[in-house]
């Protein structure tokens, strides 16, 4: 009992006996407990349902509720902690959160409880209460996959379930921006109508959804128009054959042109308003090309320095708290030493042994920081586990003992954005648990088991060693290495072409496919990694024959593949790049 508790909680005092909900059980809120703790009170009543088959009364009472036979849920409607005290006694079961956002994180372990317990709960106490203030998910949505509102709200339902509390969108292009009309399609674009309805959902769930925005480097889709080109750093960009290279290719607006910050204003005023949250994420990140065309000869460092300020004064003199990602202020002492503290600084890396260090001397500068490591699939068909978990450990623990404000966990798409959300959650629960709980047992075998039961549903916990070994083989074969040699596409990353190498990886790939069918779980999660074990078989068969192999995929496998992946694609996202994609394995048949 309570192996399925994520995060798990700070202390936990069993006692003797049991509370059984059933038929008579009714959840009972305090007088001040908001709309928010209502519609999470009668998602718990539907849990309670799954489990005993009996839906109980989701009511209010004036005063606070200590009822026997009940769900008491009582909050300090006037308070900030997000700390909660679950009790469960013979006689009743309560819920006391410091604020309202605390009895929410109540609920959510309250129905992981019932669903271990299959509605016979242990009479226990549970005092808990989060390390980190800011605890969040960054989705990029401007490279490949946009997901439909429906899918976004499962992600967000998911969040919220593993206590996270802040989401973030990746926007390049992929916003109806005035500047980008003839660019931004509906097929690859999110609506302010549905911004508007997410926000509103994720505030429900104590969620703050953070408006991100790319305001100086990767703007390549605005500036690659002819409308714009004046205003790109790069004058002379001779393009790569790969279209996916190119718009990872960083290109910079010119921050010498006038112009430049009223189009940078103009879209952020465009986006702000849409959000409820304090804070706007500037990015300015990797502008490579700065001072390497029309600014040649100048200091890129007090280029970005003046721009970024201006971007900055903007955002601030519309209420609100600046973000942005730090890696170009490391690089200039200048930057670091002159932008507002008041900035807070987004201290990313994504390496198996990132450079913790940067944490120290954000820490140092005066800066507010969150560290933000990411699940690796980018390039990939999933997440690779090997890299993601150290990186993700590595990462937090760096914010925890530098004071750290929070945690923003990364799934960018590179290239397409082959993976799927299904494919990434191993390193999102992981994220989730490890900046709630910085004593969270993790990169162990124990919580493994427990994420491959609560979050794939698999009994025989699984799941989580074979998306591990299926993240092996992508060192061999990557996407993105894959996309590179198929388009013949000279870049930093270079495939292999060493064909014993390749047979075995697609063998191993299409052998994880097998033992996926094979589990004692079917469902649409489980569905996906099949696709991308079998993705990863396809891309190192067709690597060979690019190579000189010879051997052939069997009759009719591509084509049934490319249906059931755009199948699964049109689910959960908008058409966006699964024609491109779909194009590329087409011919690698």
């Amino acid at each position: 009992m309570l192996r399925h508790l994520i995060p798990t909680p700070k202390t936990v005092v069993r006692s003797f006996g049991t509370h059984s909900l059933g038929k008579d059980t009714k959840i009972v809120l305090s007088f001040g407990c908001d709309v928010r703790l209502f519609k999470a009170s009668v998602r718990l009543a539907e849990d309670i349902f799954e489990e005993t088959r009996a839906k109980p009364l989701v009511t209010k009472v004036l005063g606070t509720p200590a009822l026997d036979g009940c769900v008491n849920v009582i909050a300090d409607e006037n308070g900030s902690g997000e700390g909660y005290r679950l009790t469960v006694c013979r006689e009743s079961v309560t819920v006391e959160g410091e604020s309202p956002a605390g009895a929410f994180y109540g609920i959510q372990t309250l129905r992981q409880l019932i669903r271990e317990s299959s509605g016979t709960l242990p009479c226990l106490v549970i005092e808990d209460k989060p390390d980190m203030a800011h605890r969040g998910f960054y989705q990029d949505i401007s490279r490949g996959r946009v997901p439909t509102v429906a899918s976004t709200k499962k992600l967000i339902d998911m969040l919220s379930y593993y206590k996270q509390n802040s989401l973030q969108f990746y926007i390049e292009h992929t916003f109806p921006f005035d500047e980008y009309a003839g660019i931004c399609r509906a097929d690859n674009s999110v609506t302010p109508e549905e911004i508007v309805e997410l926000d509103e959902y994720c505030w429900e769930h104590f969620i703050d959804f953070v408006p991100s925005l790319s305001t100086f480097g990767h703007l390549y889709r605005l500036l690659d128009d002819p409308r714009w080109h004046e205003y790109c750093e790069l004058d002379k960009y001779e393009p790569f054959s790969n279209d996916w290279h190119n718009a990872m290719a960083h290109h910079t607006i010119d921050p010498s042109n006038p112009g430049s910050i009223h189009i940078i204003r103009s879209m952020i005023d465009q986006y702000l308003p849409l959000f409820r949250s304090n804070y706007f994420n500037i990015c300015c990140d990797e502008t490579f090309d700065l001072g390497k065309g029309r600014n040649a000869g100048k200091d890129s460092g007090k280029l970005y320095l003046e721009f970024t300020k201006q971007i900055i004064a903007h955002v601030q003199s519309r209420g609100k708290t600046v973000m942005m990602w730090g890696d170009i202020v490391l690089n200039h002492p200048e930057v670091l030493k002159n932008l507002p503290k008041s900035v807070v600084m987004l201290n990313w890396g994504y390496s198996p042994e990132p450079n913790v260090g940067n944490a120290v001397k954000f820490r140092e500068a005066g800066y507010r920081q969150i560290l933000c490591p990411g699940t690796s699939c980018w390039n990939n068909w999933s997440e690779h586990i090997g890299v993601a978990e150290r990186n993700i450990v590595a990462m937090i623990r760096s914010g925890h003992e530098n004071g750290a404000l929070g945690s923003l966990n990364t799934a960018w798409g590179d290239y397409g954005h082959t993976a799927s959300m299904n494919t990434t959650l191993y390193g999102i629960v992981l994220a989730a648990a490890y900046s709630w709980n910085k004593d969270e047992k993790v990169m162990c075998a124990q919580f493994d088991r427990r994420v491959s039961e609560m979050v794939y549903g698999d009994p025989s916990g699984r799941v989580v060693a074979l998306l591990r070994a299926l993240g092996d083989t992508y060192s061999v074969m990557n996407w993105g290495y894959y996309a590179n040699q198929h388009f013949r596409c000279q870049t930093w990353m270079r495939p292999t072409t060493d064909l014993r190498s390749l047979y075995g990886a697609a063998k191993t790939a299409l052998g994880i496919a097998e033992q996926f069918r094979k589990l004692p779980v079917k469902n649409e999660i489980i569905d996906d990694l099949i696709l991308a074990a079998e993705g990863e078989y396809l891309i190192c068969m067709s690597s060979a024959r690019i190579s000189g192999g010879r051997r052939k995929t069997p009759d009719g496998f591509t084509e049934d593949w490319c249906k059931r992946y755009a199948d699964s694609w049109r689910r959960n996202d908008k058409e966006s790049e699964l024609w491109r994609i779909l194009d590329v394995m087409y011919h690698a048949d």
